[in-house]
């Protein structure tokens, strides 16, 4: 079967690497370079414990106070669009607790199946960077410390088996010196990973070219359209015919669809990082800051600081107070950590769905037309099951739970309210 996959991010690049793996003849568009849009800078994670929507109860009332706060956690745009008004919309009819509950289980399946995904990548050859160590969950607050402790509960209810554990303050400042004194306990995560996401999509990238794979870069795909029983992606390139087509592009994925007479919402939830070369002062371990929603990770080469979502975010241009805010709480969680200057700063625009579930399957009334987008901050981690699952369903017509949570035709069928 020959295939298209345009995206070559980390969830374009898994897709195409496992239908080559099953003997496809895959092509993969990429209108930049491959790796360099949403994987290039973000955290890595590899996070069950993590999987779970962004819409939830509680975020309403947290996204009004922060509404008017530019530096906070996750800041809506003021915009008069109507598409982004009506993905507002769909969005907080998702933060009710049965549709928050339906997705987390969703999220929760997929997430224990993220590490054996990744593992089968690096069985087939695929070289990146990986780290095992526990991901700490360190509160400052009693009402932050509560929070973290139920959120235990409530994966264990939703089906997560991780290692998660209770802990307190002396336990978390064993295995991480450079937290203050002002920690008050937490929480411990045992089955965690993470990975370089630059040398990640690097890795991938360079097995596909192994296996003679056509990856062209800086080659946007400008039309798709029907050419007889086939599909024809037009390009600077030339045109391009395959029995299937994966889109992948992220944000822009409703902008190939459109012309087709599909409307799929997808927000670009812009966010912010900053990377640093490694000090003896700083940390060891990988950690989360639950209130200010910061992650830090840390690499062999480097410790990279990153949060926010900006919906409605017009462009890639830095902001200072973003970047400010990130560093402020890492440095406040952090007081020992002695920043060196000149850190790497970025901004990336992650795809987001209103339930916060990604799509991948087929496009209602597209036959041979798949999505692989709208992964939010959970693109590392289901990258490689993503490409699992589209290559089951393309090659095998495999249906299960995961598929059916995460089908496209949720967005026209009205299951997105």
């Amino acid at each position: 079967m020959r295939v298209i996959v345009i995206g070559g991010g980390a969830v374009g690049l898994c897709t195409a690497e496992w239908l080559s793996h099953r003997g496809c003849e895959v092509t993969v568009f990429e209108r930049d370079r491959c790796g360099t849009g949403a994987s290039a800078g973000n955290a890595g994670w590899i996070t069950p414990s993590l999987a779970t929507p962004v819409p939830g109860p509680g975020v309403v009332g947290a996204s009004l106070r922060w509404l008017i706060d530019p530096s906070g956690p996750l800041w809506i745009r003021p915009t008069l669009d109507p598409a982004l008004v009506s993905w507002i919309a769909r969005f907080l009819a998702s933060c009710r607790r049965p549709a928050y509950a339906q997705g987390l289980a969703a999220l929760q399946r997929a997430g224990s199946l993220a590490g054996p995904a990744f593992d089968a990548l690096a069985s087939r050859g695929v070289e990146f960077e990986q780290h095992e160590e526990p991901l700490l969950f360190p509160a400052f607050e009693e009402a932050e410390r509560d929070h973290l402790w139920r959120m235990i509960d409530e994966l264990r209810d939703a089906g997560s088996d991780q290692r998660l554990e209770r802990a307190s303050a002396d336990e978390l400042t064993s295995l991480e010196p450079a937290l203050g004194e002002s920690v008050l306990g937490g929480v411990i995560g045992r089955a965690e990973r993470r990975v370089r996401p630059e040398r990640f999509t690097a890795g991938v990238h360079r097995t596909l070219l192994v296996r003679g794979v056509e990856v062209l870069e800086t080659t946007p795909v400008t039309a798709l359209s029907r050419d007889g029983r086939q599909w024809r992606a037009d390009s600077p390139a030339g045109p391009h015919p395959a029995e299937a087509v994966v889109i992948a592009t992220g944000v822009e994925s409703a902008q190939l669809l459109a012309p087709l007479g599909i409307r799929v919402p997808i927000a670009a939830a812009k966010g912010y990082s900053r990377t640093y070369a490694r000090d003896a002062s700083g940390p060891r371990h990988a950690l989360y800051l639950e209130n200010p929603k910061v992650a830090i990770s840390v690499f062999d080469e480097g410790v990279r600081v990153s949060g926010t979502l900006e919906l409605g975010a017009r462009g890639l241009g830095l902001s200072e107070r973003r970047l400010q805010a990130i560093t402020a709480a890492a440095q406040a969680a952090l007081p020992g950590w002695q920043m060196p200057a000149r850190p790497r700063d970025w901004a990336g625009m992650r795809p987001l769905t209103p339930d916060g579930l990604p799509f991948i399957g087929a496009v209602p009334g597209l036959d041979g037309v798949h999505l692989a987008t709208g992964h939010g901050t959970l693109g590392i981690t289901l990258a490689p099951l993503t490409g699992e699952l589209l290559a089951g369903m393309l090659l095998d017509n495999a249906r299960n739970e995961l598929l059916d949570a995460f089908d496209p035709a949720r967005a026209t069928r009205g299951g997105l309210k």
